[in-house]
């Protein structure tokens, strides 16, 4: 229960304001609000308030994580998967900083807008720990024009894109029939919108910070009944927002300047006006954006979790099956902090965020994956004019930071890396499509399910443990894919679809389901932790449905793999079990500014993140180079860039000395070097093999 507890009772924030019988929260505002929507280059929701004076509050906040790992992996490398701050509405980070001593690289995984998440690989070893810093850039929003009043949409009045967010879920169990009841108490006394979540936050607020029924979950349902964290508090505020029929979803976020960890709060959308936060476990509406950093917005298939199966909604979790649900141990390790506040104008400021959302969301997408030479310094010339813009606003000079933020948009535009296409996809429509299973026993069946999901994900069929009924004690079986072709590629996502009922408790899933991967058919590495399902208690609602899971396939780059979906059963309690469906993968191609897959000697090396003095390759990390001669007119096998993407040492197998060089941000790139037969000179076609970060310290 350690983690249970996300917020301590003394978190400081501001006391919530004095609601009116009929009224929403009144705050004071300067004379003469307005309402100004940002036009944003790329889909991040952006609404921005201003005051009369033309002028917006913009904050500079500093987040920091530390997710420790404890015991040694089955494989010889995993990942490990957790949030950062994302590009959302009033929010823009700039730049992220992740070290770790056992850390070859991370990359970016993107889930459904704007959410996306890190996945970084280590290197097998005892124990790891990996921090992360983000910086990140918030504009003020105070809800000034709030309105007083809102009519409640009729039906078919609200979006088909915000329909979603009336939906039930396994951790917002809008149909059940407590949430029913007090839904209807607060609908019965009201016609108005802002009271109606008025009286939501009241209820939430109420809510004892307590844990007496076993076992422990942290949905809707378990806290309208015996108490919860933070994180129980925001899924009963969103059921109960959306059972009165207001669109809402929870957010996960750090708090600034508050002593906890990770903390869970709610979105709800107000018709003709736009989101409004709400702290559900001190009673804040609306929750000023300024106070907290979003790293999850959650979608209704984060509230059918599978890493947490308790009802914790967050994607923290490992690649590797030696590792239970609390790997990486994430609790108690996130602070945000207050760097810089200053004013500007609306104009500037809002230009300021949208800039630099558009910029991170490019340096996400070409983090981590392998760019042709060209792109690479294009690459690290963006990287550098970041790290300067980030420089110029903790002095607070905004004109230079958009200066800077606007070098960095342009070089990586430059880049000119293929798109993310689907390069496999499946939906079991047309048959078993060269999928086969097997076990003892063997309980995967193809079908239309009758007995634990209503219906597939999409069409009429999915794979099911059992399509009629509950699976078998002491199942050990398995569903493999066909042959998939990963080669020539610069980076690949595994996604699937699955609804999952199995036995699982607060902290062990006795009956998961886990992703495994193989290269030649025959020896299987686990891709994924174990997979639980919703919650078992018979005193609380089960609420079914289709989660999206995707996986990073960074170490299989440059072969035919096949997945395989594994499903073990104990000898205790049956439920509906595993069901797969829609299993796509997805990634770039080598295109015109991204170089072909390097071999897979050079991709498992275990470079240096942070270097003293010397720079130790090993043999595996150069093989070449001593073997190419500058005056042959081939470029060294490794080289060094600067921030800026200039080359400052070439670099050779075992130790380079770097003690010359200003301590900062280096990139090792590795080269694949092929001449032309007819000119001798270097095909651009298949130069880079990989670009790595290292920090180089006194």
């Amino acid at each position: 229960m350690r983690r249970a507890f996300l917020l301590l009772a003394a978190l400081l924030l501001a006391p919530a304001p004095v609601m009116s019988a009929d009224r929403a929260p009144v705050r004071e505002a300067p004379v003469g609000c307005g309402r100004q929507i940002a036009v944003e280059p790329f889909p991040c929701e952006s609404v921005v308030r201003a005051a009369g004076d033309g002028r917006l509050q913009l904050y500079l906040r500093r987040a920091t994580g530390r997710l420790r790992v404890l015991g040694r992996a089955s494989c010889d490398t995993y990942q490990i998967c957790f949030h950062v701050p994302i590009p959302f509405r009033e929010q823009a980070p700039v730049l992220l900083e992740v070290t770790c001593p056992q850390m070859v690289d991370y990359r970016f995984i993107r889930e459904e807008p704007p959410n996306l998440r890190v996945a970084a690989r280590l290197v097998n070893a005892d124990s790891a720990v990996l921090h992360w810093t983000s910086w990140v850039l918030v504009k003020q929003n105070t809800y000034p024009d709030l309105p007083t009043y809102v009519p409640f949409p009729a039906p078919g009045e609200l979006p088909d894109s915000f329909r979603q967010w009336l939906d039930t879920t396994d951790c917002c169990q809008v149909s059940d029939p407590l949430v029913q009841f007090k839904a209807d108490s607060i609908l019965d006394t009201t016609t108005n919108l802002m009271k109606a979540a008025s009286d939501v936050n009241v209820i939430c607020r109420r809510i004892p910070w307590q844990f007496p029924h076993q076992p422990l979950a942290f949905d809707a349902v378990y806290t309208l009944k015996w108490g919860n964290s933070c994180t129980g508090h925001a899924h009963a505020g969103t059921a109960l927002l959306r059972a009165c029929g207001i669109p809402a979803r929870p957010l996960l976020v750090i708090m600034v300047g508050a002593v906890q960890d990770m903390h869970w709060i709610v979105d709800y959308y107000v018709p003709s006006y736009g989101w409004v936060r709400m702290e559900t476990s001190l009673g804040n509406n609306p929750m000023e954006p300024q106070n907290e950093l979003v790293v999850q917005a959650c979608t209704p298939s984060d509230e059918f979790p599978v890493w947490f199966p308790c009802a914790i909604d967050a994607e923290f979790h490992t690649s590797d099956t030696a590792y239970g649900m609390w790997m990486p141990d994430w609790g108690g390790g996130h602070e945000a902090f207050q760097a810089v506040t200053m004013g500007d104008s609306t104009e500037r400021v809002n230009y300021a965020i949208a800039l630099t959302q558009w910029v991170y969301n490019l340096h996400s997408s070409y983090w981590g994956i392998s760019l042709s030479p060209a792109d690479s310094t294009a690459f690290a010339a963006g990287l550098g004019h970041q790290s300067a813009a980030l420089a110029l606003i903790q002095s607070r000079d905004l004109p230079g930071y958009v200066a800077e933020m606007q070098q960095a948009l342009a070089d990586y535009q430059a880049v000119s890396a293929a798109p993310v296409e689907t390069l496999y996809s499946e939906d079991f429509e047309n048959g078993q499509a060269g999928w086969t299973h097997g076990g003892a026993p063997d309980e995967w069946e193809l079908g239309v399910p009758t007995y634990g999901p209503a219906n597939a994900h999409s069409g009429g069929n999915c794979w099911g443990t059992n399509l009629d009924g509950p699976y078998a004690n002491n199942d050990d079986c398995w569903l493999a894919s066909p042959p998939i072709d990963l080669s020539r590629l610069a980076s690949a996502n595994l996604g699937f679809w699955v609804w999952n009922s199995v036995g699982d408790v607060y902290g062990e899933v006795y009956d998961p389901v886990w992703v495994e991967v193989s290269r030649d058919g025959a020896t299987f590495k686990p891709l994924s932790s174990r997979m639980g399902g919703v919650n078992d208690d018979p005193e609380i609602t089960a609420v079914g449905g289709w989660s999206h899971v995707q996986l990073d396939l960074v170490q299989y780059l440059g072969d035919t793999v096949q997945v395989r979906f594994h499903f073990k059963s104990d000898s205790q309690v049956v439920f509906a079990g595993s069901y797969i469906d829609d299993v796509h993968v997805t990634g770039r191609r080598p295109g015109t500014g991204i170089a072909e897959t390097p071999t897979a000697e050079v991709r498992t090396t275990n470079l240096q993140t942070i270097v003293r003095g010397v720079l130790f390759l090993q043999n595996g990390d150069c093989p070449a180079s001593n073997s190419m001669r500058c005056s042959e007119g081939l470029s060294p096998f490794c080289i060094l860039l600067d921030i800026a993407g200039r080359k400052v040492l070439d670099l050779h197998p075992g130790p380079n000395d770097v003690r010359r060089l200003s301590p900062g941000v280096y990139f090792v790139t590795e080269y694949s070097v092929v001449s032309s037969q007819h000119s001798g000179t270097v095909d651009g076609a298949r130069n880079t093999v990989h670009v790595r970060k290292v920090i180089l310290q006194r």
